[in-house]
């Protein structure tokens, strides 16, 4: 299966979920792990439409007193990360995604206390292949961050056999979290 083709089974397949419902199931699996209750500073991303629901967690992260990261798209590779301190604030950006406004400054997560980063996908496989949009935004990012990370992926585009470049960041199985919780 080549990358395009796994993108489109993912997008079929997402198609069918409640994307609200499978969040919510997430959250609520995240809210109980430790490496949510030990983080300071959560690295989270607003959902498109047709990604998991965010919106619990980032409204939780802000009610929890942790510092809430965002990305913006700077370029067609580079993003940086953002402290935002209200949701209300998120404007479309590149590529509809809402994200912090330019006059935030941004923020090099390496020097947040306790980070935890979220990192969305299209689909992932059992043992760790993370399939993105194709920009190679999250894998530059990964490939230099160090702290606790999780793969937010629906139990339905957890897919065998996805194809694997060189560059693309994997995952541990016990990183990968599904509305049904960790995925072991």
């Amino acid at each position: 299966m080549t990358k395009q083709e796994a993108r489109a089974l993912a997008k079929a397949r997402r198609r069918a979920l409640d994307m609200q419902a499978v969040g919510s199931g997430m959250a609520q699996a995240l809210f109980a792990l430790p490496c949510w209750q030990q983080a300071c500073t959560v690295l989270a991303f607003a959902a498109l439409p047709d990604e998991p629901d965010t919106g619990l967690i980032l409204r939780r992260a802000l009610a929890d007193g942790k510092r809430l990261l965002l990305p913006r798209v700077l370029s067609r590779a580079e993003m940086d990360w953002v402290e935002i301190p209200d949701l209300a604030l998120l404007r479309p950006g590149s590529y509809g995604i809402p994200e912090p406004p330019a006059n935030l400054p941004a923020l090099d997560p390496a020097g947040c206390a306790a980070p935890l980063a979220l990192i969305p996908c299209l689909a992932a496989s059992p043992d760790g292949v993370r399939l993105g949009r194709g920009g190679g935004y999250y894998d530059r990012f990964l490939a230099q961050y160090k702290g606790a990370r999780l793969l937010l992926c629906p139990t339905a585009t957890v897919l065998n056999g996805l194809p694997c470049d060189a560059w693309d960041v994997r995952f541990a199985p016990e990183e990968i979290l599904t509305e049904k919780g960790i995925r072991l």
